[in-house]
């Protein structure tokens, strides 16, 4: 993988869940009811007008990202569309937008804490926001799936609040529609603003994200839309059960609708999900404040100091402190609708900013820029979102406005002292001027160039037929250095061909927190020595053969070996796309502990089984240093084929024999069944090295065991099986005997195979014949 180059980690629900996670926060669970007092039903206006400027400003957004698809967010676009003054602006604003937004998120959660346990709010939000800077200082992280787990359950529980509470709308409490007049919407338009803050964190992770092409507009407008309609479905209902005259009255109305809905255990689950929304806003928006100092710092925008990566816990930890001791700071101003209004106005001028640059490098076209997206509606919705944002900044109040002054002067003169000649990057300025100069107004009807997406191109390991002969491309996984000798030795064995050396792939992942961009822990881990050593005595090894022109000692030699280190939010993850990223047609890992079926259907290989397009060998090592009697037990499956092929590429190269071993029933005739065992197995591969054990058992692990105690082996390679019956497991009960009761290194192995209905009908037949005795082997 190119050094510059992020792991996409990140699906379509991944992504989604990012953007709607946050939204589904503090902001509809403690604003709704002041929004309403505010403006009345109209309030509903409010929260459309956020979410329209909101799905524009996504669409620009998603403009830039696919053009840009790297790490940093608003910063980043705004910095490299409209220079690093208004960068430096754009970055502090989000980092404090983010604070606010903290303490917002925080005081909510005090405030659903204060409703079951003797403590007051402001100590609750304190409480709550220590443990969660302390969570991300020390690196605990929400996985992906996680994180879909949280929106969905978020998602229910409201959408079965609105889908009961339509019922019991009373539609007289929505007259008169204005009480107030119009002039309210705006003002509440900025209040509520903050509910929608989380959208573009999408675009602070793009260049973790697959397919940004597709996923990213998909995921940026879709999460916004899917919330603004959620929020206003909330506020018909609300505004729907309570007078206008008393919803003042009512301390937290969503928990009290919900209440009169479906009485305490409505309430209950309105207050369960109010603090799973104010957690997980709360966690996302720190983890997102110190994706944005590690942007900044890299631009050397500030001091290299606060982006520190701990060496032991992996997490920018100075970045996550100064930003929990400031949100900790803001509660103090204990005013839930300022902490709103001013993390409402901060990210305005973002929002403003970022569809602003939008045009900016539409016009400049610059050589670096290259989106496979283009927002519609082009130079008028985003000029028309700009200025609502500016509107929207200018009804917020004296406090807030007063704060967006203290940025702008702030940040400015930051850059003057700090940035100016320190900050050097690449910006579309330069050429938006010359454009302009040239074109002028007419710059801006231009047609826009189209770029193409590249689509890599994907290994088909369906397509694989069984080969002994041919060199393989092998990914090994690497974690424990004890055994990266034998793993990549074995692996090594597997990619030499008869005639031609193959391919192996040593692959280190480093699992990183959620709260480290991949890019910023990248450089703390670029070498591992144990792994050099291994390739380096792998090579002395190689050498040290004999050279032979004999056509059954392949050479082994001509098999390279190269080390692939990199970091990774998600491991298991990693290794599928590493491996596709090789194009290698195995990957081959290490099992520690106890090798059987629960274990290993319980771990998250069972992920890799899934979703790896390639085949699949797990190793109990055992020690690896002379291999000259291998086991295969055969069933004649899918799998069983793989480990023929492996054990004979295996003891082409050491010598060994393999002996297959057939377990039938004691009716079945011996010689009859070798020859069987001959006639199918020539047709697959060589049968140079290997020698038939047919054992008569009432068992199939019976057979195996006590083959197992006759005589010494020095590898055991078993297929996996009955992957088709109701257990599901990725391995069935013969490979656990193998594995637990051989004293040598055992290899399962999982031949990938598409899941379309003529293989499951090719297994279930074979499984079929099995139960009902039509084969030679006894039923288990």
């Amino acid at each position: 993988m190119a050094q510059d180059d992020l792991r996409r980690e990140l699906g379509f629900w991944d992504a989604l869940t990012i953007g709607a996670g946050t939204m589904i926060g503090a902001g509809i669970f403690l604003l709704a009811g002041v929004a309403l007092e505010l403006t009345g039903p109209a309030a509903i206006f409010s929260y459309l007008a956020a979410g329209i400027v909101c799905m524009i400003t996504a669409a620009s957004a998603a403009e830039l990202a696919t053009g840009m698809p790297t790490s940093g967010g608003d910063y980043f676009f705004v910095s490299r569309s409209l220079g690093p003054a208004l960068g430096a602006i754009s970055g502090v604003g989000i980092w404090l937008s983010l604070t606010f937004a903290i303490s917002f998120y925080l005081f909510g959660l005090g405030e659903y804490l204060s409703q079951f346990l003797p403590l007051t709010p402001f100590w609750g939000a304190f409480g709550g926001g220590l443990l969660l800077t302390a969570l991300n200082v020390y690196g605990a992280k929400e996985s992906g799936q996680m994180q879909v787990v949280v929106v969905l359950t978020l998602m229910g529980i409201l959408g079965a609040f609105c889908g009961i509470g339509a019922f019991y709308i009373e539609w007289s409490n929505f007259t008169p529609f204005f009480p107030f007049g119009g002039a309210p919407v705006a003002s509440t338009t900025a209040l509520v603003f903050v509910s929608f803050l989380g959208f573009v964190k999408i675009a602070a992770v793009a260049e973790e994200i697959k397919d940004p092409a597709k996923n990213l507009p998909r995921t940026l407008i879709g999460s916004v839309a899917l919330v603004t309609l959620l929020y206003v479905v909330i506020l018909l209902v609300i505004g729907g059960i309570f007078e206008q005259e008393t919803i003042g009255e009512v301390r937290d109305p969503l928990t009290q609708a919900a209440r009169t809905l479906a009485g305490p255990i409505g309430a209950g689950a309105i207050i369960f999900a109010g603090l799973l929304a104010t957690v997980s806003s709360a966690n996302a928006s720190i983890m997102a404040s110190s994706r944005i100092n590690l942007a900044m710092a890299r631009d050397r925008m500030v001091p290299n100091w606060l982006s520190a990566i701990h060496e032991t816990l992996l997490t920018p930890h100075r970045a996550i402190l100064l930003t929990g001791v400031l949100a900790l700071a803001f509660l103090f101003i204990e005013s839930l609708e300022q902490l709103a209004k001013i993390a409402s106005v901060l990210q305005l001028y973002s929002y403003a900013a970022l569809n602003v640059g939008c045009v900016a490098l539409r016009v400049a076209q610059p050589d670096w820029y290259e989106p496979s997206y283009r927002t519609p509606g082009f130079p008028f919705v985003q000029g028309l979102a700009a200025l609502a944002c500016i509107g929207i900044i200018l009804y917020s109040g004296p406090f807030a406005q007063i704060a967006i002054v203290v940025l702008v002067l702030a940040s400015l003169g930051w850059y003057s002292v700090w940035g100016r000649s320190r900050v050097e990057i690449e910006h579309a300025v330069p050429e938006f001027r010359e454009q302009w100069a040239a074109q002028g107004w007419s710059a801006l009807a231009a047609p826009a160039p189209a770029f193409a997406v590249e689509v890599p191109e994907v290994l088909s390991a369906a397509e694989r037929a069984i080969n002994a002969e041919a060199p393989r491309r092998v990914s090994v996984a690497l974690a424990n250095p004890e055994h990266e000798h034998d793993l990549l030795q074995l692996g090594r064995y597997i990619a030499t061909g008869r005639a031609e050396g193959g391919h192996v792939a040593g692959i280190h992942l480093v699992d990183v927190p959620l709260q480290t961009p991949l890019r910023s822990a990248r450089a703390q881990f670029t070498e591992r020595p144990s792994l050099e050593r291994a390739i380096a005595d792998l090579a002395q090894e190689a050498a040290a053969r004999p050279s032979t022109n004999d056509l059954d000692h392949p050479p082994l030699e001509a098999t390279g070996i190269e080390s692939v280190i990199d970091v990774a939010h998600d491991v298991f993850g990693g290794l599928i796309d590493e491996t596709q990223a090789q194009t290698s047609d195995m990957l081959l890992m290490g099992w520690q502990g106890g090798f059987n079926v629960g274990r290993i259907y319980n771990s998250p290989i069972q992920r890799i089984v899934r979703d790896l397009p390639a085949d699949l060998g797990v190793l109990k090592d055992r020690g690896f240093e002379s291999v000259d009697q291998i086991l295969l037990p055969w069933g004649g499956g899918l799998h069983a084929q793989l480990g023929l092929e492996i054990a004979v590429r295996v003891a082409r190269i050491t010598d060994a024999t393999v002996h297959l071993l057939r377990v039938v029933r004691e009716d079945v005739n011996v010689e009859d069944e070798k020859a069987a065992l001959d006639d199918t197995v020539q047709g697959l591969v060589d049968t140079d090295r290997v020698e038939y054990l047919v054992r008569q058992s009432d068992s199939v692990t019976g057979g195996i065991d006590a083959t197992l105690t006759e005589a010494d082996y020095d590898f055991a390679i078993i297929g996996a099986s009955r992957e088709w019956s109701l257990r599901q497991v990725l391995f069935g009960s013969i490979p656990d005997v193998v594995a637990d009761r051989a004293d040598c290194s055992v290899l399962m192995v999982r031949r990938y195979v598409p899941n379309t209905l003529s293989v499951r009908a090719v297994e279930g037949v074979k499984r079929l014949k099995e139960t009902v005795g039509l084969t030679t082997s006894p039923e288990e």
